[in-house]
């Protein structure tokens, strides 16, 4: 069969495999769709939204390169591995009293390309985000930017809301790349801008694959020439001393071969 390599869909697949690109697997991302259409459904009386679905808003190859992992231009693994961390969000909140109709306004801290926040669609809940990445606000701006307030923000505080705003922020793989430095000042910044009684959960790298020889002193930084995408790591003792400083500290969960979630 011959094989067009005309077509940019084409070469973005060809381009993801020679860089060996882990995509996950069709029958892994419909297995993560129906649990969340049927957490929708029994939960909260929902469909999913047309969007969840939609091919449009998968970012191409040159947008990625630019905001995150090469594999998220994959529209499988894009709405595979967005449903499973909005599930997980979810299932989480509600492991601590919290559910969706509670969250009347809810912050995505780093949106990136949408790929979570579009999962959040179904609920009524008035929906922000903010992200330093140039392309990832011009791009998701165009894909969910009449349905959230999309802002570009900066990469130390404060951010551009009142006190006591949210009742739910999320970050997914935004404290995991972010100077140990600011990171007080961004969990503080959060406290700032959660109502009492709001929640966030972020995601971080799991501790059990920090370096040994770091452990004594809590946290480890590295490729810091990356820019924004440097690594920063806690020890689960340094994650709960960090938040736990401006906000209550409720858990650290380890998510086998995905980050953990604080």
């Amino acid at each position: 069969m011959e094989v067009h390599t005309g077509n940019p869909y084409v070469r973005k697949l060809k381009r993801l495999f020679r860089r060996k690109v882990k995509l996950m697997p069709p029958e892994e991302a419909e297995r993560w769709r129906k649990e969340l259409n049927a957490l929708y459904s029994r939960e909260y009386g929902l469909a999913p939204h047309p969007l969840q679905s939609d091919p449009a808003v998968v970012p191409p190859a040159n947008v990625i390169d630019q905001v995150q992992g090469p594999s998220k231009a994959d529209p499988t693994t894009f709405f595979g591995t967005g449903a499973r961390q909005a599930l997980r969000y979810i299932n989480e909140l509600s492991d601590f009293g919290v559910k969706m109709t509670d969250v009347k306004r809810m912050l995505d801290f780093g949106f990136g390309t949408g790929r979570v926040l579009l999962h959040f669609l179904p609920f009524e809940t008035e929906l922000h985000g903010c992200d330093v990445n140039q392309a990832s606000y011009d791009w998701t701006t165009g894909t969910l930017g009449e349905l959230a307030d999309l802002r570009m923000s900066k990469l130390e505080p404060p951010l551009d809301y009142p006190d006591d705003f949210f009742d739910l922020i999320i970050a997914t793989s935004v404290f995991t790349h972010t100077p140990f430095e600011l990171q007080p000042l961004w969990i503080a910044e959060f406290a700032r801008i959660l109502r009492p009684g709001g929640i966030s959960i972020v995601t971080v790298l799991d501790p059990n694959k920090m370096p040994a020889d770091a452990r004594d002193q809590g946290w480890l930084e590295t490729g810091n020439r990356r820019g924004i995408h440097m690594r920063t790591f806690l020890t689960e003792e340094k994650a709960a001393e960090l938040w736990g400083t401006s906000l209550e500290f409720l858990d650290l969960r380890h998510h086998p071969g995905t980050q953990a979630h604080v």
